[in-house]
């Protein structure tokens, strides 16, 4: 091991990559100049995460990030994506001989940006060159939805998904089962420390000591409370330049981890801008449940209000026949986090 030191040090960059709630869910091992990289199916185990698809893409920016940090220790890399052996996402071979992608500099600083973004649209150069990042993956496209009347619609669609959670309670029961409250839980336990969220501080106190409870929350419910907080969500989401959408062709795996190495590249080079982005990928993965038959968990109503709204942001989306959203996202100029989520070291198996 004591050779691969280089190696070592390229997985404690990468591993700074997004994954649902900050979940992390990968090992590595490494075998003379080869790396593996293997997903742990337990540590997502949220409804979003339909048939993985969701932690798959988190290893495809996983691996994105692996492929640029070589490149900082003079390595090159190539991926075979799903070489067949069980849970594992990647193989990487490494050569030498490679000239450092300037994108390294940030996978350190990329995160999640949950504030208002300031209301202007996009610099054309800004969205060239983002566009550009996520040019070199086949079957993979970025687009945008901008205009101030079309961004305030989506940001009501994709507040949908607040609504539905406040209102069922396997989801209500997980995202409280998944905010950390202090920096020590998160160390302990991957998941989203509360700062992240941006709430008010009063309202974090609201979520930890009153929300907390399913049995308060459904008579709240009663009061309006899920329309409240779907409102307040909503305003947020449009608070920002534009929507971005990751665009595949396909359902396979292999299709959601080239996803994720091109949302990986569109994120760092938005970050190297200076402009912020945040997931908002909820209802379209819910919809893929709804779509494959295995959503029995939710009612007729909310089946009927995913459905509904998932047409209506593929429509506003431009999707053509054939083409799904991977990844949904708010970007814009919004100055910095409150808080950025603690990433673990990486675990190598033997």
């Amino acid at each position: 091991m004591s050779d691969k030191i280089w190696l070592i040090r390229v997985l404690e960059t990468a591993v700074n990559a997004p994954s649902g709630d900050n979940t992390q869910p990968w090992r590595f091992r490494i075998q003379n100049n080869e790396l593996f990289v293997y997903n742990l199916e337990d540590r997502d185990t949220t409804i979003y995460n339909f048939k993985q698809r969701g932690s798959y893409l988190g290893h495809g920016a996983l691996v994105e990030n692996i492929v640029i940090a070589a490149s900082a220790e003079g390595y090159s890399a190539d991926v075979t994506p799903f070489p067949g052996e069980p849970k594992c996402t990647a193989h990487i071979s490494f050569r030498k001989g490679a000239l450092a992608d300037p994108l390294h500099a940030h996978i350190e600083r990329r995160t999640t940006n949950r504030k208002p973004y300031v209301i202007r649209p996009l610099r054309p150069e800004d969205k060239a060159r983002l566009h550009n990042a996520a040019s070199g993956f086949s079957d993979v496209t970025l687009k945008f939805v901008e205009g101030n009347e079309v961004v305030t619609r989506l940001g009501r669609l994709v507040g949908v998904n607040e609504r539905i959670l406040f209102e069922h309670r396997g989801l209500h029961d997980f995202l409280f089962s998944i905010i950390r409250w202090t920096p020590k839980e998160e160390l302990s336990d991957p998941g989203l420390y509360v700062k992240t969220m941006e709430f008010p501080l009063p309202l974090q106190y609201i979520m930890r000591y009153i929300f907390y409870h399913w049995p308060v929350v459904r008579v709240l419910n009663m009061l309006g409370l899920s329309k409240v907080v779907s409102a307040q969500s909503s305003a947020n989401h449009a608070a920002c330049s534009a929507f971005g959408a990751i665009v595949i062709k396909g359902y396979e795996n292999v299709d959601f981890f080239c996803a994720g190495r091109a949302l990986e590249r569109v994120w760092l080079q938005a970050t190297a801008l200076d402009v912020s982005m945040q997931p908002v990928t909820a209802l379209p993965y819910l919809m893929q449940r709804v779509r494959e038959g295995e959503a029995n968990m939710f009612d007729d109503a909310h089946i009927n209000r995913i459905k509904k709204t998932s047409d209506e942001i593929s429509k506003l989306c431009g999707l053509q026949e054939g083409e799904h959203i991977a990844m949904l996202f708010r970007i814009g100029y919004g100055g910095a986090p409150s808080a950025h989520s603690h990433k673990q070291t990486p675990v190598i198996l033997n």
